[in-house]
């Protein structure tokens, strides 16, 4: 890396020839006068060009973060955000709600430049262009070509027509969906209209502003990593449904065609059946993953009177983990560790993951720099840089734990503090139910415990960054505090703590669930 460093400046500085030799070529097919070349190298078979020139070729305004290494591409819709030596980039609306991409290679920063690998890149670029940028790989260069509409989102809004034989409903889709399945429900006098279209994303905020009327008297859309659900309320009984895409661009067209009074079909009641429960079952929360933290050769942190949290987490863990299966026996349960064995953090979500996990939950003890020290309490964390020197400090050493681990700069070079926004964006899907797990867990908790109630907080917890799933971090108590230090080792309080985190789990369970059988998310107004 440092002689990468240090050789693509002289690389770069060269005289006007050589600098044509090492520069790719951009053709506009409309408009040759603004044809040119923007600085490139070649480094193992990976062609990287300068995202500054590429702000330039295409009139993008850019902002330089020289403290944190940072460059931004703005427009005045969206943003790119790169850092040095890290290959995550960050792309967020005017409403900074970010998706994340990860190339195979990382940002290169030299000749005061950053730059890019063009191949893997030039997709994002399309994000923010007005125009339609292609790479050929074999001839090096870029090829630009007509305008067309840049839009983060596949799907963009809805619209309804009321038909003398139905309801059309317009899917407005900025790219070609053909991964779709919908189905019907009778409730009462009403249809529930049920869409999931695969692989795509959707623009939730301008969908919610949608204001029904007429046949449609709900529209929910509920918004997964992978997929978007859209369920639609309309009024009157309807006995089909048929999705078609339009004969003309990327819309998708569902007709609803009413039933008359004896025509609600068995087989299309049995198709709903099927499909919802499908539905149902891969959504509900079958698999709740539970972290002791530390364990091995890591001890955590020692308390007053010599506690280890490695053991009051462990005991924590397994007691929580006995109580769902007792209690909730449709739930299983998986342990990132069952004994006293060395986890690396990056393991944890491996294990998660793998696991097919839809709820995390990292237990710690808490300790203050100085022992015995008056603070004390549970706090229960959120995956997002912390806004406060105690947060900070906490996750800071509970993160400290990555130095045990073998080869631990090169697996969490881009966890730096300038950089961590840049992960944690990545779970930002499952940051609405990370809140709404946490905020039950605490009023259970403070409902419970001889505990002091510390409240939610959120600092960034290496731990957390890899579960891709709702998850939190519980510091239980204070070791560092001696009434603290005497509950956490009671095996007594222990088992009222667990009971307090299974409680938050069991009715965090029920919310959840409860909102699948209608079709809609955590939270949503009922009807």
């Amino acid at each position: 890396m440092r002689a990468l460093r240090r050789f693509l400046p002289l690389f770069l500085l060269l005289t006007a020839g050589a600098l044509a030799q090492n520069s790719l070529p951009v053709t506009f097919l409309q408009d040759s006068t603004r044809n040119t070349l923007i600085g490139m190298f070649v480094n193992n078979s990976v062609v990287y060009a300068s995202l500054n020139n590429i702000a330039r070729t295409f009139r993008i305004d850019t902002y330089k973060n020289e403290e944190a290494q940072t460059f931004e591409l703005r427009t005045a819709t969206y943003s790119i955000t790169v850092a040095a030596d890290n290959p995550f980039v960050v792309i967020a609306d005017q409403k900074k709600n970010g998706s994340i991409l990860q190339l195979p290679m990382a940002i290169r920063f030299a000749a005061n430049s950053f730059f890019v690998p063009i191949e893997q890149f030039i997709q994002t670029i399309n994000y923010v262009v007005p125009e339609e940028i292609t790479y050929d790989a074999t001839r090096q260069m870029l090829t630009v070509d007509r305008t067309h509409p840049v839009s983060r989102y596949d799907i963009a809004g809805l619209d309804f027509e009321e038909k003398s034989n139905g309801l059309l409903v317009k899917i407005q889709c900025t790219k070609k969906i053909s991964d779709y399945e919908s189905w019907l429900k009778t409730v009462g006098d009403d249809t529930w209209l049920y869409i999931t279209l695969a692989n795509a994303r959707a623009d939730v905020a301008a969908i919610e502003r949608i204001k029904p009327s007429g046949f449609v008297k709900k529209i929910l859309v509920f918004q997964s990593p992978t997929s978007v659900q859209l369920t639609i309320r309309v009024r009157g009984q309807m006995n089909s449904v048929e999705m078609v895409p339009a004969q003309e661009g990327n819309t998708i067209l569902a007709a609803l065609h009413p039933s008359t009074e004896q025509q609600v079909s068995r087989r299309k009641e049995r198709e709903y059946t099927h499909n919802l429960e499908r539905e149902r079952n891969r959504w509900k929360l079958d698999v709740v993953v539970i972290d002791a933290g530390h364990g091995g050769k890591d001890p955590g942190t020692i308390g007053v009177g010599k506690t280890r949290e490695k053991d009051v987490t462990l005991s924590i863990a397994l007691k929580l983990g006995n109580l769902i299966r007792q209690r909730l026996p449709d739930v299983k349960i998986v342990y990132t560790r069952k004994t006293d064995e060395f986890i690396e953090l990056y393991r944890r979500g491996q294990i998660a993951n793998q696991a097919g996990g839809k709820l995390f939950i990292s237990i710690h003890c808490n300790s203050a720099p100085r022992k015995p020290h008056p603070a004390n309490g549970f706090e229960i964390y959120l995956l997002r840089p912390g806004k406060t020197e105690s947060a900070l400090r906490i996750a800071e050493r509970e993160n400290e734990v990555v130095k045990m681990e073998e080869a631990y700069e090169r697996r969490y070079q881009q966890l730096t503090e300038e950089n961590f926004i840049l992960l944690t964006m990545a779970q930002s899907a499952y940051v609405k139910y990370s809140e709404q797990f946490a905020d039950l867990l605490q009023k259970e908790m403070g409902r419970t415990l001889d505990l002091e109630n510390n409240g939610v907080k959120q600092a960034g917890f290496y731990v957390l960054v890899g579960a891709s799933m709702p998850n939190v971090l519980v510091e239980t108590g204070y070791l560092s505090n001696k009434r603290d230090e005497q509950i956490l080792k009671s095996k007594r309080q222990q088992v009222r703590i667990a009971e307090a985190l299974f409680n938050g789990v069991k009715k965090y369970k029920l919310e959840y669930e409860r909102s699948l059988q209608e079709g809609k998310e955590i939270g949503a107004e009922s009807k």
